[in-house]
């Protein structure tokens, strides 16, 4: 059973990173497709998200404490599903793209690039945790 704390810090985690992503990408929308593209754009991207992803899943562990390896994975569970929660959410209503042109995106290289990036979101409250002696879980 998930531990409430660890839906609260999945929560935290997902709105740091939602609230990022969602900046970067009005940004990569506005300044940078015109530019280069679509696609590349999106690329330039992903680096700067993992690397913001990584700095709040680090900011949520030292508030919340680190937690077990499983507590740490259960925070970083909640925070990606509720990610791809919000990212239909936005993209069908907000955006106006059909799920048949959401999960078509997933089989590009960039959507498959993309998706990955934001599935490392599971493991990042492990990765930011500090390194201790033990390893249970």
């Amino acid at each position: 059973m998930l531990r409430q704390g660890a839906f609260l810090a999945g929560a935290g985690l997902f709105g740091l990173v939602f609230a990022a992503g969602f900046l970067l990408g009005t940004i990569r929308e506005l300044a940078l497709r015109p530019i280069l593209g679509a696609d590349p754009a999106r690329l330039l991207e992903l680096p700067v998200m993992i690397g913001l992803s990584f700095l709040a899943a680090r900011w949520i562990v030292r508030r919340a404490g680190p937690g077990s390896t499983g507590w740490q994975f259960a925070v970083g569970l909640v925070a990606f599903l509720l990610l791809m929660v919000a990212e239909l959410v936005l993209g069908i209503l907000v955006l106006g793209r059909g799920l048949p042109a959401i999960i078509a995106d997933l089989f590009t290289l960039t959507g498959m690039l993309s998706f990955l990036a934001q599935a490392l979101l599971i493991g990042m409250p492990r990765l930011a945790a500090p390194a201790t002696g033990s390893s249970h879980g």
